[in-house]
């Protein structure tokens, strides 16, 4: 079990790592944070947090060591270095545990647990749910794959940073249960914004129809959050664009892997690559609300959508 007085590194600070290291200094660990800019770690350098220039060197200096990053790629070079000879696996002190919470490839998991066992470290895949309210919050939920030993061991820490805490399996099984969770946002996106399209078409008022379907059978967190910043205009993101098209081809990967098949993904996936394409990779993903709007007014005047 970790320790209150345990330090935690936390490489990647930015929408979500930034809340999860502020929650875990606040609980009284002393903290150390790497980030490829550093300026997204100055708040949490001014709460007492020590600066690191490497990911190699905020390893060592942690008994947990929490990865919170962007794409698989990052994660493969944070883990193994940039020639696969180096990074955090092979600077860690013995026995720390390992943590990535970036949302990632279920086999890299495999992979980096099956490293960190071989040098003496433990290693769990703890990808997250709940955007970056959930992470401001300290509510978010947290799908592990590793080892029970490992899980019990962490489970205290990310009970500071989530509300809800699971272990699906071994190493791997956090990323598997992420991606279908994933194939449900990127489907369900799609849903709440043809319904609003659809409403708003009709004549209806989409804000008067979200907060009426928000309660109902068709309910869900997107709805009842990320609506009505779309139709307020808001795209600032909570959850990229371009992640979530990386997580989409991740989810595809997974699932042409075991044979599933799975035609409302592949529609999301259709249309949030155009979205990216469209310059908007960096907006929030209910930015795809002004893409349906964008398409309705063209058919309205006589355009080709």
């Amino acid at each position: 079990m970790i320790q209150t007085s345990a330090p935690v590194s936390v490489i990647g600070t930015g929408i979500m790592g930034g809340s999860i290291a502020k929650h875990l200094l606040t609980a009284g660990h002393p903290l150390h944070v790497h980030t490829r800019t550093r300026a997204k770690a100055e708040p949490l350098l001014q709460g007492g947090a020590c600066w690191h220039d490497t990911p190699e060197s905020a390893a060592a200096a942690g008994e947990v060591v929490i990865t919170m990053l962007g794409l698989p790629g990052d994660v493969e070079q944070v883990y193994f270095g940039s020639d696969g000879s180096g990074g955090i696996i092979r600077a860690a002190a013995s026995g720390s545990l390992l943590i990535d919470m970036t949302t990632s490839s279920p086999r890299l998991a495999e992979r980096i647990a099956t490293a960190a066992t071989a040098r003496g470290l433990a290693a769990i895949d703890a990808p997250v749910s709940g955007g970056d309210l959930g992470a401001r919050t300290g509510t978010l939920v947290i799908m592990v794959g590793g080892d029970q030993a490992s899980f019990e061991r962490a489970k205290p820490l990310l009970e500071i940073l989530g509300k809800a805490v699971t272990r699906l399996g071994p190493p791997g099984s956090g990323q598997r249960c992420k991606l279908a969770n994933q194939v449900a946002v990127a489907v369900g996106m799609v849903a709440w914004c043809e319904a609003l399209t659809m409403a708003e078409a009709g004549g209806l008022d989409p804000a008067a129809v979200q907060q009426v379907i928000s309660g109902g059978a068709a309910g869900s967190w997107a709805l009842t959050n990320l609506a009505p910043r779309a139709l307020a205009g808001d795209n600032a993101p909570g959850f990229l664009v371009q992640h979530l098209v990386k997580d989409i081809h991740l989810a595809r990967e997974e699932a042409e892997r075991t044979g599933c098949d799975l035609p409302g993904l592949e529609v999301a996936e259709r249309l949030y690559e155009a979205l990216a394409a469209a310059g908007q990779g960096q907006a929030g993903t209910q930015a795809l609300f002004r893409w349906y709007e964008v398409r309705q007014r063209l058919h309205a005047d006589g355009g080709t959508p």
